[in-house]
């Protein structure tokens, strides 16, 4: 699910960034109580087999409904005497099995079910239950209505419209469910409403049928298991524009884009990508699309950037206005990346929710890769600026600890919303932790290990060890250590370097220091930290330091004295580096370093020094159309003494002004 906005152009902040403030005390434990503060995932009594809702909306521009509902069940291991579901929304009627009626209780938040006799394991029951729903107060959780407005120009804004939203645990407010992600089923959703509006749900559509009274019936079926909170429905009068087709990239595959009426015109340019992303994620997955259709809706009144429902993302009005082409891209392969991580594998619960964000948001750097082209320079930097977004979004944030700041990976919630917003952050730690495994093992290990992962987890729900596992078969590398200090520890490694050169006995004497909290909870982090070394006939060669205690260092001779040292250009260990070196090595490194990262990381020191050499440096930078716009931006920002902006061309200008979505 995309979630938030940060600027795509803020300065790379290496070291002047306010440490975070840690939300809670100590989230172990409830003060209170004393009880330890830790949400686990429910039992699953029933294996829930499949779901039919019949959906009656009598008037569409009331936000009220009846429905029936029902649920084939089966006991997973032991006689069931009762049923006990999420039901935070709906008014219940009755509930009956094989025509017989059935006791049942509502209060809190539960239906609770009571059966007149056991229900044995290998015995299935459907129960059917009857309700009305007020979504009236509903405002991006549930249901949400939007009434039309009648003087708008467009019709789709004319009139209402109902969108579902179930992430986090938010479908219960409408349909009684296992509200929580470690149960799959199929769904089908069959929803009546007037005439003239159209409706779009998971599946495929099975049926649509006219009913005397002027009214529509619309049958989804969604026949392959998903979690419940990815059940959704979508209801109003929009333009539908098929971007697939024979001569797409991915031909086969419906991929209906839904807008308001209006913005039809821009559906190719904002929208075209779409079939080649699905080929592209099916090569990088190892697995065709796996589900009937891929259907993207823009809705009234959303209340995230987008929502991965299964074969059907829902996305903001917005996302389908004028846009340059390519322009959404980000968002747009970050929702559909999720139909294989978040949909076809979905996390266990919410504790392991970088399985689904961080892949996510990580599949748009890979994305921007691919779309690059050949050209291998051009495809890395592309990548590069893809995985600063998040660089810069957990350095500038996230310097917690523990036992105050629970790790990615923890169950310390109460409320499992905050999971999408903690400051180890699922969406750009995650993305992150990805980055790291593919320098770490190579691209032939990391994505055999993760197609594997694919193929052994589709229709299943996972754990972050489900995922270590694959790739520890794929590499012969034990990851236990790695998955520890990045997944179940909070924080980030920051780290103090200082580089000189000693020409007496032609060595390099590199210092490295662990700046982060130090104490028997938060040890020392383990880490080989690369430096790359060049020389002035240009060849270069790579250092391994490993750093695994507060203070290291070490003497590397070496053939000549180098003219440029670059600490992990590469990102391999993702930490916040403060480096001392003499500043020839910066000019070189911010001149011409391999990598992007490496030299903004370059740009950066050289407005530490009020000097004429970085002055110019920092200008010719600014100023060269031919450099990347992340590093002319960077240099414009750290050149306050020169009038640089008022040369800058009118391009340039909008590249730096816009914001982008950089976790979702």
């Amino acid at each position: 699910m995309v979630r938030r906005f940060l600027p795509l152009l803020a300065t790379l902040a290496l070291s002047t960034a306010a440490p975070a403030q840690d939300d809670d005390p100590d989230p172990r434990i409830d003060l209170a109580t004393m009880r330890e503060a830790a949400t686990w995932p429910p039992d699953r009594p029933f294996d829930h087999l499949h779901m039919r809702l019949e959906v009656d909306i009598p008037d569409i521009n009331k936000p009220e409904l009846s429905a029936i509902q029902t649920l084939t069940l089966t006991p997973v291991a032991q006689a069931q005497k009762s049923l006990i579901l999420d039901c935070r929304g709906p008014s219940v009627q009755s509930v009956t099995s094989s025509g017989i009626p059935l006791f049942f209780e509502q209060s809190d938040g539960k239906l609770r079910i009571h059966f007149p006799a056991p229900v044995s394991p290998g015995q299935t029951v459907a129960v059917v239950t009857t309700y009305t729903l007020d979504f009236s107060k509903n405002r991006g959780d549930g249901l949400t209505f939007s009434k039309g407005r009648e003087d708008a120009e467009s019709p789709t804004r004319k009139v209402t419209q109902i969108h579902a939203q179930g992430q986090a645990q938010l479908n219960s407010l409408w349909f009684p469910c296992h509200d929580y992600p470690n149960e799959r089923l199929t769904t089908e959703l069959l929803v009546t409403v007037a005439d003239g509006f159209d409706v779009v749900s998971n599946g495929h559509l099975a049926a649509r049928e006219t009913i005397p009274d002027t009214r529509v019936r619309w049958h989804w079926v969604q026949d392959k298991p998903h979690v419940y909170y990815l059940v959704t429905l979508a209801i109003g009068k929009f333009a539908i524009v098929d971007v697939g087709g024979p001569d797409s990239a991915r031909p086969g595959l419906p991929m209906p884009v839904y807008v308001t009426q209006g913005d039809e015109e821009n559906v190719k340019d904002i929208f075209g990508a779409t079939p080649a992303m699905v080929a592209f994620f099916e090569k990088t997955f190892g697995e065709p699309y796996p589900w009937d259709k891929y259907a993207q809706v823009c809705v009234r009144s959303f209340s995230a950037g987008g929502m991965e429902n299964t074969s059907c993302t829902l996305l903001t009005e917005g996302t389908s206005r004028v846009g340059e082409a390519g322009s959404r891209d980000d968002l747009i392969s970050h929702e559909l990346a999720h139909q294989w991580t978040g949909d076809l594998m979905t996390c266990k619960g919410w504790a392991h929710l970088w399985l689904n964000e961080g892949w996510a948001s990580y599949a748009e750097c890979l994305w921007n890769e691919h779309k690059a082209g050949e050209d291998q320079t051009e495809a890395h930097r592309a990548y590069h600026r893809s995985v600063l977004n998040y660089v810069r979004a957990q350095r500038m944030r996230n310097r917690g600890s523990a036992p105050t700041t629970p790790p990615i990976v923890s169950n310390r919630y109460t409320d499992p919303d905050s999971v999408f917003r903690k400051r180890d952050d699922p969406y750009a730690k995650g993305a992150m932790i990805l980055h790291m495994l593919r320098e770490r093992l190579g691209d032939h290990a990391f994505f055999g290990g993760v197609r594997d992962y694919v193929q052994t987890y589709k229709f299943s729900c996972v754990e972050t060890d489900d995922f270590r596992r694959c790739l520890e078969r794929a590499s012969g590398q034990s990851l236990e250590r790695f998955f520890a200090q990045w997944c179940y520890r909070p924080g980030l490694p920051r780290l103090a370097v200082d580089l000189d050169w000693n020409e007496e006995s032609k060595s390099l004497n590199v210092a490295i220091e662990q700046t982060q909290t130090i104490n028997p909870l938060n040890p020392a982090y383990s880490l080989a930290v690369p430096i790359r070394v060049k020389f002035e006939d240009e060849s270069f060669e790579w250092i391994d330091l490993v750093s695994d205690q507060h203070q290291t260092a070490h003497s590397f001779t070496l053939k000549a004295k180098p003219v440029q040292v670059s600490v992990d250009p590469n990102i391999t260990c993702f930490s916040a580096v403060e480096t001392r070196k003499p500043l020839a090595w910066w000019l070189d490194e911010a001149a011409k370093a391999p990598t992007l990262y490496a030299r903004l990381q370059a740009v950066d020191a050289l407005a530490a020094f009020d000097i004429p050499e970085a002055k110019a440096l920092l200008a010719n930078l600014a100023d060269n159309e031919g450099e990347d716009f992340m590093l002319r931006e960077a240099a414009v920002d750290l050149s306050p003494r020169s009038p640089l902006t008022a040369r800058l061309s009118p391009a340039f200008e909008r590249a730096v002004v816009p914001l982008r979505f950089v976790n979702p």
